[in-house]
């Protein structure tokens, strides 16, 4: 049942997403582009103009195609997580776990794989105000422990769950939907807040929480020609669920740092900082750091980013935890429906 929901979420986010695709070429427009990271004047045209920025985005006398943005300008798009664009974002995280529960079993490390499917869909309400909505699917697969936890009585809830079966379970987990506001910002300096909720989507009591949970989340950036940071933090608090499942105190906080060494290569990092406020301090912190880098590349007509990046965990939870990470991600860039760029709201 809770397979069957997440699937059908997620398809009627596909659909409204398809919204106006098929009539449209794969060519983006020069509307997709961030007005805020173009000159001062360019700006105003762009806000007078609802903010499509069309004619901002014309090089007059010179010959350029609107239809045609820059490889800096899609680079400082895809660098701008509240821009126009709208992605297709899949990244795929493979962990070696090791802790206490691993020394038992007498193996070196227990290895989980998530792979996440994330639309991102940017809309503009009003004359100032968008919103950017991020829709994550997470498929999990994680290993099965097969052992009894009961030499180990502080033991996370994890292993309660991974005891019960010998073998690997994969499938879908509980999927995030968060959705971020925006106000007309003055680059560098972007900003964004709104709701974040964790559904009770998992295919099996292995791969989620059991609970329905909603928190808040911000995020706050500096996006010049040659740095990008800044971080998006995230907190759950359940509210409903299986009685007999523990209650849900999350936090999430990616931090990011990347210099930009062309307008279409970064190196850098992006990691994922994990707390369960739930769990003895031992095992309640997740804290890692790396390195890695992504380029923006054509496939046909539709630009795509690659990236990669690997992690150590210099803080990790003793009885299970991971302890290095290699994360891939793709993004295609989809052209964004005309629609999406006009105001919804007239005030």
């Amino acid at each position: 049942m809770r397979t069957t929901i997440s699937l059908a979420l997620c398809f009627l986010l596909l659909l409204t997403a398809g919204r106006g695709w098929a009539a449209m070429d794969l060519e983006l427009p020069a509307s997709v582009v961030d007005p805020g990271f173009r000159s001062q004047k360019s700006r105003w045209l762009a806000m007078n103009e609802g903010q499509s920025g069309t004619e901002s985005g014309m090089q007059k006398g010179k010959g350029k195609d609107a239809s045609k943005p820059s490889a800096k300008e899609l680079g400082d798009a895809l660098a701008n997580p509240l821009s126009y664009l709208w992605l297709m974002f899949m990244q795929n995280d493979t962990q070696w776990n090791s802790g206490d529960l691993v020394d038992k079993l007498g193996d070196d490390y227990k290895v989980t794989n998530v792979t996440v499917l994330q639309p991102v869909m940017s809309m503009q309400l009003t004359n100032d105000w968008k919103m950017i909505l991020r829709p994550v699917l997470p498929i999990v697969s994680v290993p099965g422990h097969g052992l009894s936890c009961s030499g180990l009585p502080d033991y996370p809830e994890e292993c309660s769950l991974l005891e019960k079966s010998r073998d690997r379970e994969t499938g879908i987990g509980d999927m995030i939907l968060w959705t971020a506001f925006s106000n007309a910002y003055k680059p560098p300096n972007i900003f964004g807040f709104g709701p974040t909720f964790m559904l009770d989507t998992a295919s099996d009591d292995r791969l989620g929480t059991g609970k329905w949970s909603v928190g808040p989340m911000a995020l706050a950036f500096h996006v010049d020609d040659k740095w990008i940071y800044g971080a998006v933090i995230q907190q759950w608090w359940s509210f409903a669920g299986d009685g007999d499942r523990e209650e849900v105190s999350l936090m999430d906080l990616q931090y990011v740092l990347r210099y930009r060494v062309s307008p279409t290569t970064n190196i850098g990092f992006g990691p994922n900082i994990r707390a369960n406020w739930k769990l003895p301090r031992k095992n309640r912190w997740s804290v890692p750091i790396g390195f890695g880098g992504d380029v923006l590349v054509k496939a046909g007509p539709l630009p795509v980013k690659l990236g990669a990046e690997l992690y150590y965990y210099v803080e990790k939870p003793d009885d299970f935890g991971p302890e290095w990470q290699l994360r891939i991600m793709v993004s295609p860039v989809l052209p964004a429906p005309a629609w999406s760029r006009k105001p919804l709201f007239d005030f």
